[in-house]
């Protein structure tokens, strides 16, 4: 079979659909079943599928593999520009027709990616796949290096519960939010930091609204609180749901003290239970155990672990021009 890679059109929405639609009934085959509709609900809180089809988007990649005898459409991968920055695409989807060879004609589908990024100055591209997904093996044998794993926990409800007193605790304000990387910096491995937020410059960029790291959601309008002792020590955040989505909850603590992670959950809570009451979830990576846990004891559910994943290429730039001694004279020289 003689296949191209070539960019989506609309002609192509059909295919696209059926592909992921087949996609959808393999993955409810055991043991994916239940793990494949967690990273449904995860994408519906993050980044939707649906919005790969409207791909007149400027912001949107969306590549098809395509028999050419037959010219049928047997693959397609869709990424979008991440919020790290216009060099870093997010890889949304990566579907394959079950007769497929899913490292050879991934392989190709990926690769025609990274060509296209390249020629638009992208040199990093991110992945989050549920954990145990097959297809992370493809992504390890194209470069890809898991830095984290994240889960989301939720509940339906929350217990009301009397608001505990926390010393420190205060509406968050704007001139906290270097205080706020400061924590996030003491908190966050170097190896995830390097990836999503090397500097702070990259991290306000990176957690602005609808990024794609759900662990700082922000959205204008949310209620903010941090926990302040001297220094920034704590953090928590709401956004509130609609639409059939559950709130989302951020938090983020110091290890030390000891007791400081159980009382910002316990102050969290409160504050959700008298004033967003109702579904929410909550976003914490591997390195944040002690709140999973603390969250699990309150009635919260893993319903969903993904593997975040990375790999950054090199920029090819043409090289300076080197101008021999005997021609120096030539070129101009100033001051």
């Amino acid at each position: 079979m003689t296949v191209q890679v070539r960019p989506a059109q609309l002609k192509d929405l059909g295919a696209i659909e059926t592909l992921y639609r087949q996609q959808i009934q393999e993955a409810k085959r055991p043991p994916l079943k239940r793990q494949f509709a967690s990273s449904r609900l995860w994408f519906l809180l993050n980044s939707t599928f649906a919005s790969i089809l409207p791909i007149t988007s400027a912001a949107d990649h969306v590549y098809v593999m395509e028999d050419s005898k037959r010219r049928a459409i047997n693959g397609f991968v869709q990424a979008e520009t991440a919020t790290l920055g216009p060099n870093v695409w997010q890889i949304l989807n990566l579907c394959l027709s079950p007769e497929l060879d899913r490292f050879n004609d991934g392989t190709a589908l990926l690769d025609h990616l990274f060509n296209e990024g390249l020629k638009r100055g992208v040199t990093k591209f991110i992945v989050r796949v549920p954990v145990d997904d097959p297809v992370a093996e493809l992504f390890r044998a194209r470069g890809f290096t898991a830095y984290a794993t994240e889960h989301a926990l939720l509940t339906e409800r929350v217990a009301e519960r009397t608001t505990p007193p926390l010393p420190g605790w205060r509406a968050m304000r704007r001139d906290d939010e270097l205080g706020l990387y400061l924590l996030y910096v003491a908190t966050t491995p170097k190896p995830v930091a390097a990836v999503e937020a090397s500097n702070f410059a990259e991290w306000r960029r990176s957690f602005q609204p609808g990024s794609w790291s759900a662990r700082i959601p922000r959205r204008a309008g949310q209620p903010r609180f941090v926990i302040e002792r001297v220094q920034v020590v704590g953090w928590m955040s709401l956004v509130p749901g609609g639409g059939g989505r559950p709130h989302s909850l951020g938090l983020m603590a110091s290890a030390q003290p000891a007791e400081l992670w159980p009382a910002l959950v316990q102050r969290s809570l409160a504050y959700v239970a008298q004033h967003q009451p109702g579904p929410i979830w909550c976003s914490l990576r591997h390195y944040d155990e002690v709140g999973i846990q603390l969250l699990q004891r309150e009635g919260f559910e893993v319903i969903a672990s993904q593997t975040l994943m990375a790999r950054e290429l090199p920029l090819k730039v043409p090289a300076r021009m080197r101008v021999r001694i005997k021609d120096k004279r030539l070129v101009p020289q100033y001051g």
